[in-house]
This record gives C-alpha cells, sequence and structure tokens, in this order.
C-alpha cells in the first residue's frame, strides 16, 4: 500500500503541474518547502534534471525532479549520479589536510619539491617560489584553466607542458584568483607522494570511511548505468569531463552520498575538516576565503559555509549553515548562464524557511 500511495503521488505530481516528475510526497512542511523551491527553478523549459538533499537537525531528506536524460522520462533517485565540479576541490583540500597530518607534505613547502620535473621559472619575481599553500587558497597567480582542459583535450601528459608555459611575473602572490590549474596539479602531488590514484586516495581517506559508496572519479559498470546525462543551455548533450587530472573538478557523485558529506562537514568532529573551514583572508562580513570554501555571512548575519561546481552539462550548488546545522545540496544535468544564481536563490529561499522553524 505504502508504494502504491509513492506511485499515485508522482503520477498525479507528473501529470498536474507542466510534466514535472518528482518522487516529493509533499506531506511534510520541509517536503513543501523544498517543492516550492524546486518548481520555481525547473519551470524554466531548459531544466531537465534536480535533485535536492537537505540535511536538517541531524535528519536527512532527499527529492527528485525531471528526467536523468531528456526524452528518457526516467526521474532521478537519491542512487542517481550527478558530475559535481569543483565540489570536488572540498575533497582536495581534506586529502591535502590528511597528508600534512601525516607529515606527507607541509604546506608551506615549495610545489616543485613534490613534482617530478624542473620548473625554475615557477616563482614570483622576489624569488618567492610557489608553495602549496597558495595553490589551496586560489592566491597562486596560477592561470584560470591549463590550456586545452575545458575541451577535454588536457591529457594525463599535458601537465609537464601546461607548467612550462606558466607566467609569474608578478613581484608576489596573496590576491585571490580562482585557479582550476592549482588545484589540478595538487591532486597530481597527492598521487606523487603517496604512489597511488585519486580515486584509491579519496576512497581510503573519505569515501571508504564514511561509506559515500557512490562517490568517485571514475565510474565502475554498476554505476555507468545510474549515470545522468548533461546538457547545455541548447539542450545539448556534452560528453562527460576528463578525468585525467582529478583534482579540480572530476568526481561524480550522488545525492545520497552528498547528504552524508553534508553531515560530516557541519558536525566539524573531524579537525582536519575544521581546519579546511578555517578563514585565511577577507573579513566574514564581506566574505572569506577558507581551503577552498567560501565563508561569510548572509544579509541577515547568518554564518555560512559554501561551495558550488559547474561542468559542461552539470550545475551544482552545497551550502552549510552551521550555527542551524543546515545543509542544502543541489545537483542538476544542466547548464546555462542563469544556473548558478538561481540554484542560490533556490537555497536562500528554502534555508528561510528552515531557519525561522516554517517547516514544524
Amino acid at each position: 500500500m505504502k508504494y502504491m500511495s509513492f506511485l499515485i503521488c508522482v503520477f498525479f505530481t507528473f501529470h498536474g503541474d507542466a510534466q514535472l516528475k518528482t518522487d516529493n510526497q509533499l506531506t511534510t512542511k520541509i517536503d513543501s518547502s523544498v517543492d516550492r523551491a524546486a518548481r520555481v527553478y525547473m519551470k524554466d523549459s531548459s531544466r531537465v534534471g534536480l535533485s535536492v538533499g537537505i540535511v536538517y537537525r541531524g535528519h536527512s531528506y532527499a527529492y527528485n525532479y525531471g528526467q536523468i536524460g531528456l526524452a528518457t522520462g526516467r526521474l532521478p533517485s537519491s542512487r542517481t549520479i550527478y558530475e559535481i565540479g569543483s565540489i570536488t576541490k572540498t575533497f582536495t583540500a581534506l586529502l591535502l589536510a590528511h597528508a600534512m597530518e601525516e607529515k606527507r607534505i607541509d604546506w608551506n613547502d615549495d610545489i616543485r619539491k613534490y613534482l617530478k620535473g624542473t620548473y625554475p621559472h615557477l616563482q614570483y619575481a622576489s624569488g618567492e617560489p610557489v608553495k602549496v599553500v597558495y595553490l589551496l587558497a586560489h592566491i597562486s597567480r596560477f592561470p584560470r584553466s591549463f590550456s586545452g582542459w575545458a575541451d577535454n583535450q588536457f591529457k594525463s601528459d599535458s601537465l609537464d607542458q601546461g607548467l612550462k608555459q606558466i607566467k609569474l611575473d608578478s613581484l608576489r602572490p596573496y590576491k585571490y584568483e580562482y585557479s582550476n590549474a592549482g588545484y589540478q596539479v595538487l591532486g597530481r602531488i597527492l598521487e606523487n607522494i603517496y604512489g597511488k590514484t585519486y580515486d584509491e586516495l579519496l576512497s581510503r581517506e573519505i569515501t571508504g570511511p564514511l561509506h559515500m559508496v557512490s562517490t568517485k572519479v571514475t565510474a565502475d559498470r554498476k554505476s555507468q548505468s545510474e549515470m545522468t546525462n548533461g546538457y547545455d543551455a541548447r539542450g545539448k548533450l556534452m560528453p562527460p569531463s576528463a578525468d585525467s587530472f582529478p583534482g579540480a573538478g572530476a568526481i561524480r557523485s550522488t545525492i545520497s552520498d552528498m547528504n552524508i558529506y553534508m553531515q560530516y562537514q557541519l558536525k566539524e568532529t573531524d579537525p582536519l575538516v575544521k581546519l579546511t573551514h578555517h578563514p585565511l583572508f577577507g573579513d566574514l562580513e564581506n566574505g572569506e576565503n577558507a581551503l577552498p570554501w567560501a565563508v561569510g555571512r548572509t544579509r541577515d548575519w547568518d554564518y555560512y559555509i559554501r561551495e558550488d561546481g559547474g561542468t559542461k552539462g552539470y550545475r551544482c550548488f552545497m551550502v552549510l549553515y552551521p550555527d542551524y546545522q543546515v545543509g542544502i545540496m543541489l545537483m542538476t544535468n544542466q547548464t546555462d548562464d542563469t544556473a548558478g544564481r538561481k540554484l542560490y536563490e533556490m537555497t536562500a529561499a528554502i534555508f528561510k524557511e528552515l531557519k525561522t522553524g516554517a517547516v514544524h
């Protein structure tokens, strides 16, 4: 009977609101809060699928809307896999925190200590070397991306050439400039110091202990069947993101796993997690940068920790509100110029109701 009720709920939601399919059963105020915000986002006809994860006072909730691929008619589930883009960087920072704890690396070291090539030019005009922490905090003055990376042409043997093309003509670092290239290098450094792949390190240090069984870079055969299709603004099917240098944005995951990850991040019982939340520069009122999280306060003075991610066919957004023990994760398989802003607005609308207790 419970299963039949679920099917009826999906059926009438699907046919009652411009063909929007969902598994949200609308039985609680949290369900309704998420549904209102999700429908605003999904009313754009170019949207394809959306999965929503909520952590609220120790409990986790998951909701799905739309399709895993155009014309499939197949609703996403808590096991559906999305590319999470730059949210990968939060895993990379945590892996480097583990490496520091194990004394495998010192964040104040010259990055050349951990690279196999010779790069005499990787220093600033003052003679100061590029340090590991500069890459972590996006203050190294490295380019946003290596040439060819965005077009999936940057292969495993391209890092040496990419590093040789970098020109650091500034006197010193410390200016914030977002860099995928820096995190690609950090991913390679991790592989060099451990002699293991990024996926192996991810499983050993994070996803294995947390039982995040579907979070990885390279999908196995079983995972392939749960993978969404990603689309651009025109509805064009986009190729999967390259995984040659996974540290910047190559992880795939599910809403079920990301709820586990948000619980872990919110609790901060692991001192290494707390370390990655620690602001490095800026001021809290105007926005600070941690490793690599953005931290700050909303207009209502609510403290947040945030990271978003985008690839050619995906857009994701994660925000944590530690003071309220609230986490919100949005995963979509379509992206355009408005997706990031609209996802931010969706998280703000959901949090407003969670914060005020309107969900009780």
